[in-house]
């Protein structure tokens, strides 16, 4: 945990809040830290600062947030479009793109998704957000990723999301047959679309090429969903600040 982050409605009028659990042992545990001490905090949705501790102790700690007046850092230009991967790689692929700035994120089901990943228990929406949070804390930064579910490719392309997502945006597909070599550092908003582990199909590679979508490979090397958005969006991701 590198940012504490809290929910406005959790704050008393004095800007007091206490926390238990991982935090609080977090805080006792690792930390260290003593009434009278200061550690990284964030408001979810807003600004970044810090906040005193109180009182702690293993499994509960009382903190008042102070300035919280830094904004966020800026986004990350990249936004995935990924075929829904099995439950534990979904997890490690959300926790992922809340930690990089990532802003907003497509899952789908390809033709070589288990229709049984749909019904697991980390598809929730609270195990969706607490895992998203998590994500937060790790990369300092406070905005929950927007997340969008689609059942097929066919909704995908049908119903003009696609369309909407890739307008003014360079629209790629990690795939590595008839591929050119992927791009570094791309300008602009970049439309990254990843498939399952069993890779796509003829036919899903030929709707994505037939959306704008241009094909490229990093290597022969056949990676599980989670390291392969961490390492194309590493290479893809533009060092200027994406408004």
């Amino acid at each position: 945990m590198n940012l504490l982050i809290v929910e406005e409605r959790d704050l008393s009028p004095e800007r007091e809040f206490t926390v238990g659990g991982e935090h609080a042992e977090h805080i006792f545990c690792i930390l260290h830290a003593k009434p009278g001490d200061v550690i990284r905090a964030g408001v979810l949705g807003g600004g970044i600062g810090t906040a005193r501790i109180l009182e702690t102790a293993r499994h509960s700690a009382r903190l008042r947030l102070e300035d919280t007046s830094s904004p966020p850092p800026p986004p990350s230009n990249i936004l995935p479009v990924i075929a829904l991967p099995r439950p534990q790689s979904f997890k490690k692929t959300l926790h992922f793109i809340a930690s990089s700035g990532i802003r907003r994120a497509v899952f789908f089901h390809a033709a070589k998704t288990e229709k049984s990943y749909w019904t697991s228990s980390c598809m929730a929406p609270d195990a969706i957000r607490s895992v998203l949070i998590e994500g937060l804390e790790q990369g300092c930064t406070t905005v929950l990723p927007e997340l969008t579910f689609v059942r097929s490719l066919r909704e995908f392309f049908g119903s003009g999301l696609s369309a909407r997502l890739t307008d003014g945006a360079a629209a790629i597909i990690g795939h590595p047959v008839d591929a050119a070599p992927c791009p570094v550092a791309l300008p602009g908003k970049v439309v990254l679309a990843i498939g399952p582990e069993g890779g796509f199909t003829p036919d899903e590679v030929a709707a994505f090429r037939a959306n704008g979508y241009a094909p490229v490979t990093f290597g022969p090397h056949i990676l599980r969903v989670e390291f392969a958005l961490s390492f194309l969006a590493g290479r893809l991701a533009s060092a200027e600040p994406n408004a």
